[in-house]
């Protein structure tokens, strides 16, 4: 809906399951992640920071799991936020954000059970996309939100 809100319509989310389930754990929002979603829908940025958990805050560095020395620290993460005035780095459950999304999503844009496998640019600058089923869709745009084992990002960069 954050694109629908910016004027950008005809949104089509093609998912792999049929259905959502509370699953997953936690997932990282960088600060620059963060401030692109304020940015775009600040009323979906608050509905998310209800849920979040801020970790950029919090000493980085390299410790010892076993002993918990620290052999190295730096604030990195918190100082380049505060430098460029963003939302510190954080954490939130995936099913959580999967929630807040869904809630904000309009009518007739989810397609629940029907995975991307494939994809191909068009001449005429748009993409067509191929679902699981055989079916193909012309598109404007792509963008591969589907996980670790990303068939977009697979096809894009070679991956077997």
């Amino acid at each position: 809906r954050a694109l629908q809100k910016r004027g950008i319509e005809c949104v089509s989310v093609y998912e792999k399951t049929d259905e959502f389930k509370r699953f997953g754990g936690p997932i990282q929002l960088a600060s620059n992640a963060l401030s692109t979603i304020k940015a775009i829908d600040n009323q979906l940025f608050e509905k998310i920071m209800e849920k979040f958990t801020f970790t950029g805050m919090r000493t980085c560095g390299i410790k010892d799991g076993m002993r918990s020395t620290w052999y190295s620290k730096f604030d990195a993460i918190a100082g380049a936020a505060d430098m460029a005035n963003l939302p510190y780095t954080g954490v939130i459950n995936r099913p959580d954000l999967q929630e807040v999304m869904l809630k904000e999503i309009g009518e007739g844009v989810m397609n629940n059970g029907k995975p991307v496998v494939s994809y191909e640019h068009l001449l005429s600058g748009g993409v067509e996309v191929t679902l699981e089923s055989g079916e193909k869709v012309e598109v404007d745009a792509l963008i591969g939100a589907d996980g670790i084992w990303s068939a977009v990002r697979a096809q894009m960069w070679g991956e077997k």
